[in-house]
Order: structure tokens, then sequence, then C-alpha cells
């Protein structure tokens, strides 16, 4: 099982000094998110753009793994996307996972005159995009006419420096989500505690099979928040207000993260930044993590 993390997306400062002391860590890759402001409506905490910020940070932080967790499919046409995509890949010499979602933020496509489709039209957008980046990412001629988009003999030029530029995709949706993880997805992340993820990853393995697919073949991650304190009723009512959350002494979070393991859960991503107000929190408790944690995992 591998460890990663995500830590917030602010300034470009802090973005720089927090990637930098992270890569000292030991983490198996870095995440970044990829939204134009805070989802609680305000414009205080800077959110930098993602694919302009992973371009730099790529080329000086060598060696760990890098991605968008995730774009929201919304923002960008899947041809632009592709593009986007290789060029980090190439600059990144391959380290570079595409991650992409449904996209749900209501508010910042509002606010800077995005269309915001509603959530049946989305995931339908989503899953034609999945089914054109599957092949664009792999360097494949692609032709495709669909209900959103329209491809004709489209080819990524330079081709991706790996093999295929991986895709992820984010969400638990079981009706169509999932089957459009099946079908098209190299990776896949949701948030979740150890139950959660298994009712999705019994879903999942259902849509695999019916289209004869090795569920193994899909990269699983999990994202979490993570609260190292020996206070049970602090974690007990923080946990009441996340889904995602991972708390308790060292050896609570080792015996979940064991159960994650258990459940076949390949990476853990542990989110470092409030999700209410997408502010940076600290990271002692992902330096805990990383002393404490990842040595028993490996």
């Amino acid at each position: 099982m591998k460890f990663s993390a995500w830590p917030a997306s602010g300034s470009w400062i802090n973005m720089h000094k927090d990637w930098l002391h992270l890569a000292e860590h030991g983490w198996h890759g870095i995440w970044s998110m990829d939204h134009f402001m805070s989802p609680n409506d305000s414009h205080e905490n800077p959110v930098s753009e993602s694919f302009t910020s992973l371009s730099a940070l790529s080329a000086l932080i060598p060696e760990i793994k890098i991605g968008t967790m995730v774009t929201g499919n919304t923002y960008r046409h899947p041809g632009v996307l592709a593009k986007m995509a290789v060029n980090i890949d190439h600059i990144s010499e391959g380290r570079f996972t595409l991650g992409i979602g449904c996209g749900w933020q209501e508010i910042e496509h509002n606010s800077f005159g995005i269309p915001f489709p509603s959530v049946p039209e989305r995931v339908k957008m989503l899953d034609e995009s999945a089914q054109i980046l599957s092949e664009l990412l792999s360097g494949k001629k692609t032709n495709f006419s669909g209900n959103y988009y329209q491809f004709d003999d489209a080819k990524l030029s330079p081709a991706p420096f790996q093999s295929k530029i991986p895709l992820l995709i984010g969400g638990g949706g079981e009706k169509v989500t999932l089957r459009t993880v099946a079908q098209y997805a190299d990776a896949w992340n949701i948030w979740a505690r150890p139950n959660f993820f298994k009712k999705k990853l019994d879903v999942l393995e259902e849509h695999c099979s019916k289209i004869n697919r090795d569920s193994s073949t899909i990269h699983k991650t999990v994202a979490i928040n993570i609260l190292f304190s020996d206070d049970k009723n602090l974690v007990d009512a923080k946990s009441k207000d996340s889904w995602s959350l991972v708390g308790g002494n060292v050896d609570q979070v080792s015996q979940t993260i064991g159960e994650f393991n258990d459940i076949g859960v390949d990476e853990v991503i542990i989110a470092a930044y409030d999700k209410n107000t997408y502010q940076s929190q600290s990271l002692d408790d992902l330096d805990i993590f990383a002393e404490e944690i990842i040595k028993l995992f490996h």
C-alpha cells in the first residue's frame, strides 16, 4: 500500500514550501486539488490553479508522483484537458496522473460563468470524457461523436511520455460513475472510512464483472483526513462532522489504515486542508503519519 499527501492549493509561495517539505518525508505522491475558489462563498483563501502549479512543481521537485485530485470535467473540454495533461507528463518525465470527476461545486461555476448542468447530465458528460481521454492518453488517434463532444482523427503530439497517462476517476455513484470507472479508468478515488469504501468497492467489482474486467487492474485510492489525539470526545465530535476523518492515537489510526489495506486499498491519500474553506491545515499530523505509520506498511 502506498501513501500520498494532498495539501492545500493556496498561494504559490505556500504550495512550493509545503511540497518541498512533503517530498522530503517519504510520501509516494502529492496531489493537487483543482478548484477556482472555496465552497463557502469566500474569496479570502487563495486557491491556485492546478495545472499551471503542477507544471512548475513537477519541474522543481523530482521523483515524487503527482496528479489532480480531481479536476471537474465541466471546467475544460476533454481535448484541451488531454493536451494539458500530456505537457505535464513530459515536464514530470512520466510522473503525472490525470484525476477527473463530474464537477460538484456549483458556486464556483456561477461565480466564474461556467455552465453547471444537472447531476444526470454532468455524469453523462463525464462518461463521454472518460471514453475520449482513455484513448487520447494512450496516444491513440481518436474519433468520437457523442451528445456532448465530437472528435475527428485527434491525436496527442507529442505522444504521452508514459505508455499511457493514468486516468483516475473520482466518485461513488453506483449506477453510472462506478460503471464508468470499470469501463475506462486506470484508478479510482472516493472520500471514505473503511466500511463505506468496502460498500462502494463491492459495487465497482460488480460492474467490472459484467464487462469481464479484472478489478485488480484498477488502482484503488481513498482520501481521508487524519487527527492524532488522545481526546476521544474530540475525535468523536470531529468524526460526526466528517465521513472521512480517521482519528485517535497512533495505534488507533494505524489500525484503521490496516483495515483499508485488508479490503484492497492500493493508496491512501491524506488531505491537509479544511474541506469547507480549502484553508491549509498544519502538516504536523502528516509528519507524524509519515514517521510512525508509513513504515508499518512497507
